[in-house]
């Protein structure tokens, strides 16, 4: 279990998250929103899809076209945030990673609950689940899933609110599709921030090391040693995923971040977060 850390908290009140697509619209019923939601505004319609409130159905429509339908309302609510973590054993493995990443979906959570917004966690583990903040700041995460990324994040549409603000964490050093992946987190999104949490080992695996590579998920060794071949390998397979989920995020017009393990979550707030709109100081 991963406990978050002081400074997780003290971050939360020192600094504002900065990136919010849609303006906050304050308590419920006081503006209307740009989204879909179930105010008495009638917006448009579009395609019934599963999982759609069924009270949303337009019976005349059906009866002209023999389609389903729902009919689209301004919704009039506190604006949201569906933050999302791995929770795979791949994001145990190094020193100071499990830490940042729990750290990191603590802190961004504590400063939107502050700004006014209705937050709810997502651990992508086994099998994806929601686990209330203040649960998240007293306990912590586990972080022992056994399944790959690939294998959780098609379960995670049920989860994900309509109209919502996004965040993902994790180090995706697990196999996944990229565009699969935030095609998931966009759909019907209000907006997406995606955050690559590295260890220093991840992003710079030292040449010569001796290494018992243990598969985080299925428990399968390989003995290794990480000759100059080894590290240039592993490192062109990182820069191509790296990019490949920063042009997905950018198609998207979704935000993408890579941090790295070491400095203080303050310091990743002054020198990262802060200079790439993601926050700002309170």
């Amino acid at each position: 279990m991963t406990t978050p850390s002081d400074e997780a908290l003290r971050c939360a009140e020192i600094w504002n998250l900065a990136w919010v697509p849609a303006p906050p619209r304050g308590k419920a019923g006081e503006h209307l929103g740009r989204g879909s939601g179930s105010s008495i505004e009638f917006q448009d319609r579009r395609s019934y899809e599963v999982g759609d409130d069924v009270r949303h159905l337009d019976w005349r429509a059906y009866a002209r076209t023999g389609e389903l339908t729902v009919k689209l309302y301004r919704e009039e609510l506190l604006p949201r945030l569906d933050l999302v973590l791995d929770g795979s054993r791949s994001m145990q493995v190094g020193g100071d990673k499990p830490q940042l990443a729990v750290d990191l979906a603590l802190f961004l959570g504590l400063a939107a609950r502050r700004q006014g917004f209705a937050v709810r966690v997502i651990e992508l583990g086994d099998e994806p689940r929601t686990v209330d903040l203040d649960l998240v700041r007293r306990d912590g995460l586990e972080l022992g899933g056994r399944s790959p990324l690939s294998a959780t994040y098609q379960a995670l549409e049920g989860l994900l609110r309509p109209g919502t603000l996004r965040i993902l964490i994790s180090d995706f050093l697990t196999p996944h599709d990229p565009a699969s992946l935030v095609r998931v987190l966009t759909r019907r999104a209000g907006g997406l921030a995606v955050f690559q949490v590295l260890s220093a080992e991840d992003a710079r695996p030292e040449l010569g090391r001796a290494f018992r590579m243990v598969d985080a998920e299925t428990g399968a060794a390989r003995e290794l040693v990480l000759d100059a071949t080894a590290v240039e390998a592993y490192l062109g397979r990182l820069r191509r995923l790296t990019d490949a989920l920063e042009t997905e995020c950018r198609r998207a017009a979704a935000r993408f971040l890579t941090l790295e393990g070491g400095p203080t979550l303050d310091e990743l707030c002054r020198e990262r977060l802060a200079r790439a709109g993601l926050v700002t100081p309170a």
